[in-house]
């Protein structure tokens, strides 16, 4: 899986973080077969394979902190986060790879789980495709410009919101566009 679109809310370079190169290379480790059917045609539904793919080489690349479908919040939680990432505080993951996206649903799942413990979440990452592959987004656009172009500047008063030491609540936002095989 070629990785080669990266944004950073806070414009920190990427190389900043321990966590964005290992992550990098996982994704980098996930073959392209992945996405196509075994007799070669473009899958039309969820890649289900991706998840548990990626969580065996995060596992490997960043050790026994990483946990998959991950509920944030309380324990009776309607709703989980693809991986957790064990930065400090931990990175809450989300990997699109659908074909209805809910990109708007993941994003504040990250926000509202940041917002309301701050002391435990403080990264959020969004990885999706930075190509079109005709998703149901207004413009058809790639889940990566509709998150870069529309969802963080839509968001952006929550994302600076800042903590009584002057530190921003949400640490950063990181988006990562990957390229997605079926939109060739």
């Amino acid at each position: 899986m070629e990785v080669n679109e990266f944004f950073s809310y806070r414009n920190f370079d990427k190389y900043y973080w321990d966590w964005i190169k290992p992550l990098e290379e996982s994704l980098k480790q996930i073959p392209d077969d992945i996405f196509f059917e075994s007799n070669g045609s473009p899958l039309k539904r969820e890649v289900k394979n991706l998840d548990q793919k990626l969580f065996k080489l995060l596992i490997k690349n960043f050790g026994e902190g990483v946990e998959k479908d991950f509920a944030p919040m309380a324990p009776k939680n309607q709703f989980t986060v693809d991986f957790t990432l064990p930065t400090k505080p931990l990175t809450l993951t989300e990997i699109e790879k659908g074909k209805l996206p809910r990109l708007e649903l993941d994003l504040m799942k990250i926000i509202n789980s940041i917002f309301r413990y701050p002391l435990l979440y403080g990264f959020g990452c969004l990885i999706v495709p930075n190509n079109y592959i005709q998703l149901n987004l207004a413009g058809k656009r790639s889940p990566y410009q509709y998150i870069r172009n529309n969802l963080i500047p839509l968001n952006s008063p929550i994302l600076d919101r800042k903590n009584e030491d002057g530190s921003f609540l949400i640490k950063d936002i990181i988006v990562l566009g990957y390229f997605d095989p079926r939109g060739k």
